[in-house]
């Protein structure tokens, strides 16, 4: 025996088969594999890494193709030389230029945002004078709302509703996990003033006038500053104008030595925007009860989106959404209003999980049951422990690699579930096969040699066609661009799932059939 010449699949075995370490390395294996799988963030898609950005410049009273030409031409030569940038799209009209700017694939969003800020402030020297302080907003792929909650009324139009919606955002915003949250839908409030020609003339105030006053009026302003104990502390004016009682007195002039106020010359409403762009409603198909007992086919209707930051769970931040909304909502919610979660990504995703759950299930009864026929009972259990085992490693190390548990991750697992039993399966049948050989039952050192042996004879082959398996999912990672982190969950866990089924072969099957084969 110890002029045998062992491969890895030999020495291993040699080592564990009646190490105490064994049942150690498996209990570690386990406990890590719930700890991952129960803490592990879980997603509806991988995180994918595209940094973009929104620039938007105000031009004030240019046309579209002078917009074009003095603004959205120069600002996007500027951007083109930023290294990282992906392509650009842009939009002129009237008085206003949108630029979007999308870097590659996998670029740090953080020194992108930088990067372009930098360029951007350190060439307004080229823009003309006369335009606004560029305003930019970074996009991400995580802006994507998790949750949405429609709220919807028979008694109620889409401007109250709104209005309600805004009041529950307040509640909202403290979460942890949160990014953003938005109205979607309904009608938005304005203050409209309706300006009087024959009284403006009468008091001898010109239209131009009038507007140009309410304009100077409905702004903040730095006053100035002021020192205090020896601290030189910013005076800001805060004139926006929030209510028509604010409107209706402000001065626009004096007549006769009497101030001209605007209720003196206009009528001020306060309510819903006069000319609207958008109509929104909620109507229910017909599998939902309510098509049948609602006598009308749709509501007025307006949704709350909520987004998640980029690495939370978005199981953990749903469920706090959802708690919070129904802790609040009797206070928040009038009667007469309903409340639907229309989507739950974080409810996806946790299905997703159980699913993996379930189909771990079945494939260890399915492979029990087919060993079991052809092997045997104690066969049959020993593998199919093994598959736990494997699971528990590939997502103890995709915890401990910052990945999340997506739809991806999953299809990924359950791909690999018909391949991570073949090394196993293989080691335990020429097990099985040699210790049926032997004409007496083994005990002690030689039942040890000949599983050892039994190993150490598939250990090449079985070596090589895991290998190759690994070479083949590891080859995807020189995907580039989008298709790259879309598919890296299957690149990172397949050959993660083959190495720890090929080392649970090695190091659990011998010694569970040392312990339990042939007794």
């Amino acid at each position: 025996m110890n002029n045998i010449r062992y491969n890895s699949a030999g020495k291993i075995a040699r080592i564990f088969i009646d190490s105490k370490l064994t049942p150690l390395v498996i209990m570690t294996c386990l406990a890590a594999g719930i700890i991952a799988l129960l803490i592990t963030p879980r997603e509806e898609n991988p995180r994918i890494i595209v940094p973009g950005a929104s620039i938007v410049v105000t031009f004030p009273g240019a046309t579209a193709l002078e917009v074009e030409h003095l603004v959205t031409n120069p600002m996007e030569s500027i951007i083109k030389q930023i290294p990282g940038v992906d392509h650009i799209t842009s939009t002129s009209t009237n008085s206003l230029s949108v630029i979007n700017v999308q870097f590659e694939v996998g670029e740090d969003k953080e020194k992108s945002l930088v990067k372009l800020y930098d360029r951007i402030w350190g060439s307004t020297a080229l823009l003309p004078q006369g335009i606004e302080r560029p305003l930019i907003r970074s996009l991400d792929v995580d802006d994507v709302p998790i949750v949405t909650i429609t709220l919807h009324s028979g008694e109620y139009d889409d401007y109250a509703l709104k209005r309600i919606a805004e009041s529950l955002l307040t509640h909202l915003r403290s979460i942890d996990g949160i990014s953003t949250v938005s109205v979607q839908g309904g009608t938005d409030r304005e203050i409209r003033v309706e300006l009087n020609p024959e009284k403006l003339l009468s008091f001898g105030v010109t239209i131009e006038y009038a507007i140009a006053n309410l304009m100077h009026a409905n702004r903040a302003t730095s006053v100035g500053t002021f020192v205090s104990q020896e601290t030189v502390k910013n005076v800001f004016l805060d004139g926006f104008l929030t209510s028509a009682d604010d409107v209706k007195k402000l001065t626009i002039g004096t007549h006769q030595g009497r101030l001209i106020y605007v209720e003196d010359v206009a009528q001020v409403f306060d309510g819903p925007r006069k000319n609207r762009a958008t109509l929104s409603r909620l109507g229910w198909g017909p599998a939902d009860p309510r098509q049948a007992t609602s006598n009308i086919s749709e509501r007025p209707a307006v949704t709350v989106a909520i987004a998640k930051q980029t690495g939370k769970d978005s199981v953990v931040v749903a469920n706090s959404i959802l708690e919070r909304i129904e802790r609040i909502e009797s206070g928040v919610i009038p009667p007469g209003v309903e409340l639907d979660i229309t989507r739950n990504d974080g409810k996806k995703s946790n299905d997703s999980v159980n699913t993996l759950i379930e189909h771990l299930g079945i494939a260890i009864l399915t492979v029990f049951f087919v060993l079991l026929f052809f092997l045997g009972v104690k066969e049959a259990f020993i593998v199919s422990a093994t598959i736990p085992l494997i699971l528990s490693i590939t997502l103890s190390f995709g915890y401990l690699f910052d990945q999340s548990i997506n739809r991806i991750t999953l299809f990924a697992l359950v791909l690999s579930l018909g391949m991570l039993v073949d090394s196993s399966i293989v080691v335990i049948e020429n097990i099985h096969r040699r210790y049926t050989e032997q004409k007496k039952p083994l005990y002690g050192a030689d039942k040890r040699a000949l599983m050892v042996m039994a190993t150490n004879e598939i250990g090449n082959p079985t070596n090589l066609a895991t290998l190759a398996v690994m070479a083949v999912f590891t080859s995807m990672i020189l995907l580039t661009g989008l298709p790259y982190p879309f598919f890296f969950p299957i690149t990172f866990n397949v050959p993660i799932v083959m190495f720890a089924s090929i080392m649970i072969a090695y190091i659990v099957v011998p010694w569970a059939c040392n312990r339990w084969l042939g007794h």
